[in-house]
This record gives structure tokens, C-alpha cells and sequence, in this order.
């Protein structure tokens, strides 16, 4: 993987109108920043069950991971915090599978989830080529390394991605709950809040096509708002009223 494209170096030269900034260093502190406070809101609001936690730690592996993008923007140990940064955003796809086992009390695929991010994770600890090095271009990370690894990382990551969509749509299909329903379709758009910008950016602005996790991240903030003030706010209601049923 080639990061050395000068062309995606922002340059004073270049027009405002066609330099992506909305991924800057100022942006990823002040994502990392917004990540870390609503993750602290959804621990310290509802204290109660394994859901709030596990989202906190989604919104913390998000912060932090915008924390290790701006540390190496910056030049400050950059190997140590690729490799970190990488960790983190491994961790993310399988965590989104078990919110939804969560809701929906199944597990299809998630065994199998956990056993492939491990893999990963020990890839990306353990093996000194997994990362050979991270270019900031100004507005995002550029991660390299060997390439047949980070195309099957991308598989992993967008497959898992889309068995959380798949396993939300099929519990709505097959459930008569409306609150479940209304939760399910809100992970949903958590997940699209996402994925579809990225898809666009990829889509027309070419070297988005270098940086898929940097810019994917980026947009992911608007998931941890949707996390934070409807998805998690919505299960324990649905957690509530099942309870008050069974009483």
C-alpha cells in the first residue's frame, strides 16, 4: 500500500473548495473528545446491565482510536499508535454484532466473530510487518502494510458490518413487538449513519479509497450520537416494559 501519493498531501496551493478537512487534527481531538463524554453519559445514566457497558466501550475504542489518528499526525510515536489505533477499530465490527445479540437474544455468527478479530488482533500486536508505517494527510490516516492482509481485514470489517444490519432486519420480519422494532431499525440507521458517507466519499473522492478506516471513523461520530441518545435510552425501555409484562 502505497502512502507516499503527494497528492494527498493538503497544500496551501490547493483550493478550499476541493481539500477534504472535515477530518483534520482539530476534528479528530474534538471527536475524541465528544466520543469519551458520551461514553461517560451512557456509563454514569444507566449503570444497570451489560448494554450500556458494552456501548461505553464502542464509544471509548472510537475516541481512542481518533486519539491515536491525531498522536500521529503530530509525529508522536507513529508505529505505536497505528498499531494501537488498528486494535481498537478491530474490535469495533464484533462489539456492534453483540449489542445486537443483545437485543435479540441470538448469537448467529458472533462465535465466529470473535475468533476471527482475535486473529486479527494477534496479527496486528505480533506481527511487525501487519503495520509498516502511517502517512497523515491532513485530514486522515493512511495505514500500510502487506496488502493481501489489510484486503482481508476490509472483507472481515465490512462483512460483520452487514451481518448486524442482516440480523436486525430479521428480527424485525419476524418479531410483533413494536418497541423491539423501533430499537432495531434505529441500529440500523447507527449503522448506515456511517457506512453510506463513506460509500460516497469512496465513490467519488478517490483518495477516500486509501483511508477507509480513517474517514469511516470520522463519520462513525454520528453513530455514537445515535448510540448514546436513542439506541441505548430505547433498550432499557424495551428491557423496562418486558419487565413490567413478566410482573
Amino acid at each position: 500500500m502505497d502512502t507516499t501519493d503527494n497528492n494527498l498531501i493538503p497544500s496551501k496551493t490547493k483550493l478550499p473548495s476541493i481539500t477534504l478537512c472535515c477530518f483534520s487534527p482539530p476534528v479528530m481531538f474534538a471527536t475524541m473528545v465528544i466520543e469519551i463524554g458520551l461514553a461517560a453519559y451512557t456509563l454514569l445514566k444507566y449503570r444497570r446491565g451489560l448494554f450500556a457497558k458494552v456501548v461505553g466501550l464502542a464509544l471509548v475504542l472510537l475516541g481512542v482510536f481518533q486519539f491515536s489518528e491525531y498522536q500521529i499526525c503530530g509525529g508522536i510515536e507513529t508505529m505505536f499508535w497505528s498499531r494501537f489505533g488498528l486494535v481498537t477499530i478491530t474490535l469495533l465490527p464484533i462489539i456492534g454484532l453483540q449489542l445486537v445479540s443483545l437485543i435479540n437474544k441470538k448469537r448467529t455468527f458472533l462465535w465466529a466473530g470473535y475468533i476471527i478479530t482475535g486473529v486479527f488482533l494477534l496479527f496486528f500486536v505480533f506481527l511487525p510487518t501487519s503495520v509498516t508505517g502511517a502517512f497523515c494527510g491532513g485530514n486522515y490516516i493512511v495505514f500500510s502494510g502487506p496488502a493481501l492482509l489489510y484486503q482481508f481485514y476490509g472483507l472481515y470489517y465490512f462483512i460483520f458490518l452487514l451481518f448486524a444490519i442482516l440480523e436486525s432486519l430479521k428480527t424485525i420480519q419476524t418479531s410483533k413487538n413494536k418497541m423491539l422494532d423501533r430499537l432495531l431499525r434505529w441500529c440500523i440507521i447507527g449503522y448506515l449513519s456511517f457506512m453510506l458517507p463513506m460509500g460516497i466519499a469512496y465513490t467519488i473522492y478517490a483518495p477516500a479509497r486509501t483511508a477507509v478506516a480513517s474517514i469511516m471513523c470520522g463519520f462513525a461520530v454520528i453513530l455514537a450520537f445515535i448510540l448514546a441518545f436513542k439506541i441505548v435510552p430505547k433498550y432499557y425501555e424495551y428491557i423496562d416494559e418486558g419487565n413490567k409484562k413478566i410482573k
